[in-house]
C-alpha cells in the first residue's frame, strides 16, 4: 500500500507525522523523495510494515496541481504508484472548501475520464487508466479539519487538548489572549504594535496553540514544533481518533 497525504503547511505535516507515528507505528524513512522525475521538496516518507506513507505540504491553493502530479506518476506505470491519496485541508469558509473540492474533482475527472464527485470523511474508489492499456484502483479521502467549525489542524489539536482534565482554563485563556490582540491591533500605532504580527489568517489560527505550548511547557518554548508535539498524548484524544477514523486502514496487523 502506497499512501500520500497532502496538507497545507509545514506545521500540519509535523502534526500529522507525529500522529501517525504514535498511533499506527510509522517510522521516518527519508525526506525529499523523488518518484519518476517528480520532486516532493516538502515531503517526508514514513514506513510501517508494507505500507509507505508520504506526507507532503503544498499550500492551500496548490492541491489540484499536486493531485495532477500524483495522477501522472500513476499513469506512467513505471513500477511505483499511489494506491491511496488523502487531502487534509484547513476548514475555511464553506464557500472556499467547496471551491477547493470542485477544482480537485475537475482535475481527477479530466485525468480519469469520469465524473468524479467528492464526499468528505470516507474513502472513494476510482479506476485510473495507465499507459500500456493497464489500470489501477485508487482510493481518495478528503477531510477539512476541524470537521465542525472553521479552523485548521492547530485549532483541531488545541480543542482536543482542551477536553483533557486540567487544560480547559489555559486553553481558553490562550484563545482569548490571541483574540484580544487581533481585535485591538488595528487601533494601535506602528510604534505600539508591529503590523506584521498576526497579519495573516493562518498565523492567527496557529497562535493560540503556540501560546498554550509556551505557557504549558515554558522550558521548551524555544524548541522546535516537533519537540513540543512529541509531548502530546495522541492516543488519549478521542476527538482526534474519531476525525481520523478513515485511517484505520493502517491497522494492518488487526
Amino acid at each position: 500500500m502506497n499512501v500520500i497525504i497532502l496538507c497545507e503547511g509545514e506545521t500540519d505535516q509535523i502534526i500529522l507525522s507525529e500522529y501517525f507515528c504514535h498511533i499506527y507505528g510509522f517510522h521516518y524513512l527519508r525526506p525529499n523523495k523523488r518518484d519518476k522525475g517528480f520532486q516532493w521538496p516538502t515531503g517526508c516518507r514514513y514506513i510501517h510494515n508494507d505500507v509507505s506513507l508520504d506526507i507532503v505540504y503544498v499550500g492551500g491553493n496548490q492541491f489540484s496541481e499536486f493531485i495532477e502530479k500524483i495522477l501522472t506518476i500513476n499513469r506512467m506505470n513505471s513500477g511505483f504508484s499511489y494506491s491511496h491519496v488523502a487531502v487534509i485541508s484547513d476548514h475555511d469558509s464553506d464557500k472556499e472548501i467547496q471551491e477547493r473540492w470542485h477544482n480537485i474533482a475537475e482535475t481527477i475527472s479530466t485525468a480519469c475520464h469520469c465524473d468524479f464527485q467528492i464526499a468528505e470523511n470516507h474513502w472513494i474508489e476510482q479506476v485510473q487508466q495507465l499507459d500500456f492499456d493497464e489500470s489501477i484502483v485508487v482510493q481518495y479521502l478528503f477531510l477539512s479539519i476541524p470537521l465542525e467549525g472553521d479552523g485548521a489542524l492547530e485549532t483541531f489539536l488545541l480543542n482536543a487538548i482542551e477536553n483533557e482534565p486540567g487544560n480547559v482554563f489555559l486553553s481558553q485563556q490562550s484563545k482569548q489572549f490571541v483574540k484580544d490582540i487581533i481585535e485591538k491591533k488595528t487601533t494601535l500605532s506602528a510604534e505600539e504594535y508591529n503590523p506584521k504580527y498576526l497579519a495573516k489568517r493562518r498565523t492567527q489560527i496557529k497562535a493560540p496553540l503556540a501560546v498554550f505550548f509556551a505557557l504549558a511547557w515554558p522550558d521548551r518554548a524555544f524548541a522546535d514544533a516537533k519537540t513540543l508535539l512529541q509531548k502530546v498524548p495522541w492516543a488519549k484524544y478521542e476527538q482526534i481518533q474519531t476525525s481520523f477514523r478513515a485511517f484505520e486502514i493502517f491497522n494492518v496487523d488487526q
